[in-house]
């Protein structure tokens, strides 16, 4: 048997995609690590990893990218890992629709349009497609609720290809990522902030901070254990179908698995701090009719 090949989406340096391949160029795969701009996986190539400069939202640039693993070989892909992803942290009254359509054009119809044009590549080798979800497609978490949804689709979507694509043998593999330690917040052009005219704006000082990732990391995983735990499985036999893995994984698999269809609106108001957004919009509101009064 000839070397094994993977495609990973989104390796741009300190992500889970950069995690991935590093781990499995040190498994003896043959690695093409792509991302939109190729100098921020300039490291991978000084490691000896193949680089295919791929924007998942292009039809042109997924073309390119194809030709690219075809040509080097010879028409066979192994694995193919969707990673690619952009977030968006905004209560749903403050969020902007253009900015929203550009998450799913990301998160959601990427994954497909990347897993169509790599189709022949993977039947050839009767391979596996590994789509990395989040656990916010399992729960309601406030402020990200287009990025939720989002992953929710990537969930089912995956589902999808695991059933549609079985009469070629192609795998599908959904990885539900918890907290992973990763650049991703460090990397944001810009803090998002609650516009002034917004309905939450009393409480402002709660909710920024949740908004930029404060206390995400706080029981986050390395990424190079949850690297270790997703090719681990991925390189099996018989893979597991569906991995959990990343801080707030287990707990999310107990409450979405055994608790009630509305278990998050008891779990997910205190992480946010509701009540105290609550009583601050209220103070705030008194306040304006006490003033329209006099």
């Amino acid at each position: 048997m000839g070397q094994k090949t993977v495609l990973i989406t989104g390796c741009s340096e300190g992500g889970i995609g950069d995690a991935l391949a590093r781990n499995f160029h040190k498994r003896g795969f043959r690695v093409f690590a792509s991302a939109r701009n190729t100098e921020k996986v300039e490291h991978l190539k000084k490691m000896g990893l193949d680089i295919v400069q791929l924007d998942v939202t292009d039809e042109e640039s997924i073309k390119k990218a194809v030709s690219t693993v075809k040509a080097a070989t010879g028409g066979y892909l192994d694995f193919l890992v969707n990673n690619s992803g952009a977030g968006y942290c905004m209560p749903l009254l403050d969020s902007d629709s253009s900015v929203a359509k550009k998450i799913f054009d990301v998160n959601v119809f990427a994954v497909v349009a990347v897993t169509q044009a790599f189709a022949p590549l993977l039947i050839g080798s009767k391979g596996t497609i590994i789509n990395i979800g989040s656990v916010l497609g399992k729960m309601p978490l406030p402020w990200q609720g287009y990025y939720n949804a989002s992953k929710a689709a990537v969930a089912i979507l995956t589902d999808q290809m695991r059933i549609e694509f079985s009469p070629w043998g192609v795998r599908a593999i959904l990885v539900t990522t918890g907290a992973v330690r990763t650049k991703l917040f460090e990397n944001l052009p810009s803090k998002p902030v609650l516009p002034e005219g917004s309905l939450y704006y009393p409480a402002k000082d709660v909710i920024e901070p949740v908004l930029t990732g404060a206390g995400v990391e706080k029981n986050a995983m390395d990424v190079d254990q949850y690297a270790e735990v997703v090719v681990n499985n991925a390189i099996q036999s018989r893979p597991k179908k569906h991995v959990w893995s990343g801080g707030g994984a287990l707990i999310t698999w107990l409450a979405s698995t055994f608790g009630w269809s509305t278990i998050w609106d008891l779990l997910l108001p205190p992480v946010v701090h509701m009540s105290d957004i609550s009583n601050k919009i209220r103070t705030s509101e008194k306040v304006e009719h006490e003033c329209r009064k006099n």
